[in-house]
């Protein structure tokens, strides 16, 4: 039943974070693109804009499921172990893996994007293409996200283990 119970609540929480996660995700993205309304773009069908925003949030999402991992991790091994971790303890560990996973996704993507953008912008003025709906520069924008997301989900996840600290478990007696 315990098993059951865990189960439910890991399905509960990932629902609830992934719902906040494209939410908070797509607002932070439209308000740091200062060469366009991404917004307004969108509300106009412009589906090169459309690709980008889409690959941002699933890029996103990656990193910051890859950061949540060592806190799923404690949950469940307090959860199974009764181990004394208070929710309050708990609850500040989601709190700063949270927060820095969406600082770590913000930074990456948008370091990336400006690179690439400086690297190209001898023949290729990106945002401009992507304001008159250039349909296959959003795509090439898109690969560049997915590849940074699949890159530095890993690299996310080792810097959230080491950043906060996780807590301390008591030692399990193995053998008599």
């Amino acid at each position: 039943m315990l098993t059951f119970l865990v189960g439910l609540a890991k399905l509960i929480v990932s629902a609830l974070t992934a719902v906040l996660v494209v939410f908070v995700t797509y607002k932070v993205f439209i308000r740091a693109n200062t060469d366009f309304d991404e917004e307004q773009e969108i509300k106009k069908g412009n589906v090169a804009v459309g690709l980008l925003v889409t690959a941002l949030l699933l890029g996103s999402a990656n990193i910051i499921q890859n950061a949540l991992t060592p806190l799923t991790n404690v949950l469940l091994f307090s959860l199974q172990q009764g181990t004394a971790v208070s929710r309050g303890r708990l609850a500040l560990y989601a709190a700063a893996h949270l927060t820095m996973a969406f600082l770590m996704a913000v930074v990456a993507m948008s370091f990336s994007l400006r690179v690439f953008g400086r690297l190209t912008r001898s023949y290729m003025r990106a945002g401009k293409e992507l304001e008159h709906g250039n349909v296959a520069v959003g795509l090439l924008l898109a690969g560049v996200v997915f590849v940074v997301g699949m890159y530095i989900g890993d690299g996310v996840e080792a810097l959230a283990k080491s950043l906060v600290p996780q807590p301390g478990f008591s030692q399990i007696q193995m053998m008599r």
